[in-house]
């Protein structure tokens, strides 16, 4: 399952933001410092959440792409407490592109991105807080940006 994950977050991420991206395979190990994003999706053929946690200096990175921003004036406008609209607004399409190859159970449908674990409810916040029956980490990079973690629970 992850082999084509990979496969296909690294082309369809490529081609979106127009930089070299790879997505990269890691063993569960240690959380990352970064401040977190949260993408959480629910899969229309059964309704089962799936939520992506990514390192907001990588999805700011991809954002930065989007919009035209520098790796250096991306991390310095995500050092604040908020997040701009502008970031928001790019992150959200980021995560909605990577819907179509996050899971081959069912078409995800992002339905809410957060930045604090405490705002996700219901069956998605089970994913993260309880163990997660599926779980899938990748390191990423993106050519000319700050790269950082994704991962896949469900």
């Amino acid at each position: 399952m992850s082999f084509p994950m990979q496969y296909a977050l690294t082309h369809l991420l490529t081609d979106l933001i127009g930089r070299k991206v790879t997505f990269t395979l890691v063993t569960s190990g240690q959380e990352t410092q970064a401040r977190q994003v949260y993408g959480i999706y629910r899969r229309l053929s059964n309704e089962a959440p799936l939520v992506v946690k990514a390192d907001l200096p990588l999805l700011g990175s991809f954002a930065g792409t989007l919009v035209g921003l520098s790796d250096t004036d991306v991390q310095s406008r995500l050092a604040g407490p908020s997040i701009e609209e502008l970031f928001t607004d790019a992150i959200y399409e980021v995560l909605n592109v990577a819907s179509s190859a996050i899971t081959s159970e069912g078409r995800p449908v992002l339905s809410k991105m957060v930045t604090d674990c405490a705002d996700i409810k219901g069956t998605a916040a089970e994913t993260i807080v309880m163990k997660p029956n599926h779980k899938i980490d990748f390191n990423v990079v993106v050519e000319g940006y700050r790269g950082g973690r994704f991962t896949v629970l469900s």
